[in-house]
């Protein structure tokens, strides 16, 4: 009887994982070879790589299982492999079944990690970031290091770079771990940078958690379409509190704007979700403050009509084929005091243009888009600007205040 329950209880373990691997079931050719899958030169095999192939094949037949785990690290080390083009998906293999090594901690995890982000144009390299964040305590000061370095990474990647997802297998009764058997199944997910990057409900293969949800929010920050967005995730995740937090920014965003009545509604909806908000109450009253003011004031006139023209982008400009305003000196007076207020007003969002926002005015947004040299970045913030990029901006305005 007590042998029927263990066999149960292992089929019943192997079902609810189906990545866990038994010993004996390393098969480390055939998954690291429908890894590399993902790369588009997956026909083009050089000689190194069918060495490598060979190594792996001859490591399971000449070692015992204990012992295949220890010849992966000396297959890792030896230089004239590290040449083939199966090396990094050999290691994201690695570094996945290397997390079943409860006895070691994070120790040997971080040693894959390690080799793996020498590889910085790998498509796995993201998935094993992931996988590496979940695994930290939730308010482990390590985890907004990694996302920084994550971040900074993919800044460097360009739109076209082919990422992979960090697939998991399990279910809620026994929980879920990162998938370590690539040998079968479906392939792994793969996507471009640029989709992942405009994503905001997670994409197949990757986990609905708050390491993506965060990660997507750092690449997105300040963002109102996506703060926006992020509040749907929060609320149905049944996160209440986390939604009333984005609720508050986004309403001192446009209490900033001095957007009173929206930044009020914004507010009225984070107490509603979390009742001891404490600051968005507080906030609140003050805002009704500003729009009990607000009530006593005249109506404002309509603008002049010559301002209103003086709002749209000048013909000539769209026949300039490079910058109007330089990123790498500050603009002397001279080059600014002839200008009008159109030319001026599109020569200062340029500064912000160099380093791709996107911008909310439809007019703008057209304008810069049908430029070669411009190239839109979900991720922009202010920080991006160089002290020469906030002199021009700042000089620019001045001359565009005065301009008729």
């Amino acid at each position: 009887m007590t042998r029927r329950i263990l066999v149960a209880v292992l089929f019943l373990v192997c079902a609810s994982f189906p990545g866990l691997v038994l010993a004996g079931d390393w098969n480390l050719s055939k998954n690291v070879k429908r890894l590399e899958r993902v790369s588009p030169d997956y026909q083009d095999e050089k000689d190194i790589d069918k060495k490598f192939l060979a190594v792996l094949d001859l490591t399971e037949k000449t070692k015992k299982d204990a012992e295949v785990y220890d010849e992966a690290k000396r297959i890792s080390e030896n230089t004239t492999l590290a040449q083939s083009k199966y090396t990094d998906s050999f290691i994201y293999y690695m570094f996945v079944k290397s997390l079943g090594r409860s006895k070691s901690g994070t120790a040997e995890p971080d040693y894959w990690l390690g080799l793996l982000k020498t590889h910085d144009k790998s498509p796995h390299l993201l998935a094993a970031y992931l996988i590496a964040l979940r695994r930290l305590p939730k308010n482990s000061p390590d985890i907004r290091r990694d996302v920084q370095l994550i971040l900074d990474w993919l800044k460097a990647q360009k739109p076209a770079f082919k990422l992979c997802s960090p697939e998991y297998a399990g279910n809620m009764l026994l929980g879920y771990k990162p998938r370590t058997n690539f040998a079968e199944g479906d392939p792994l997910k793969l996507y471009p940078l640029s989709y992942y990057k405009e994503s905001v409900t997670p994409l197949v293969g990757f986990m609905d958690d708050e390491t993506y949800v965060s990660l997507l929010g750092r690449i997105k920050e300040g963002r109102e379409d996506i703060m926006t967005e992020m509040i749907g995730i929060y609320k149905k995740a049944g996160r209440k509190k986390e939604a009333a937090d984005i609720l508050f920014q986004l309403a001192m965003l446009k209490a900033a704007a001095r957007d009173f009545k929206q930044a009020k509604t914004l507010l009225d909806n984070a107490v509603k979700l979390n009742p001891e908000h404490t600051q968005a109450k507080q906030e609140r009253d003050k805002i009704n403050l500003e729009l009990t003011y607000q009530s006593l004031e005249p109506a404002q006139q309509p603008a002049p009509a010559k301002q209103e023209e003086a709002a749209g982008i000048p013909d000539h400009l769209n026949q300039v084929e490079g910058y109007l305003t330089p990123a790498d000196r500050v603009m002397k007076a001279a080059e600014l005091q002839d200008r009008s207020r159109a030319e001026l007003r599109v020569m200062r969002n340029e500064v912000y243009a160099h380093h791709g926002r996107v911008f909310q005015d439809a007019e703008l947004q057209n304008y810069f888009s049908k430029k070669t040299w411009y190239r839109q970045n979900p991720a922009y913030s202010d920080e991006l600007l160089t002290e020469v990029d906030r002199e021009n901006a700042r000089v620019i305005q001045e001359f565009e205040n005065k301009a008729q």
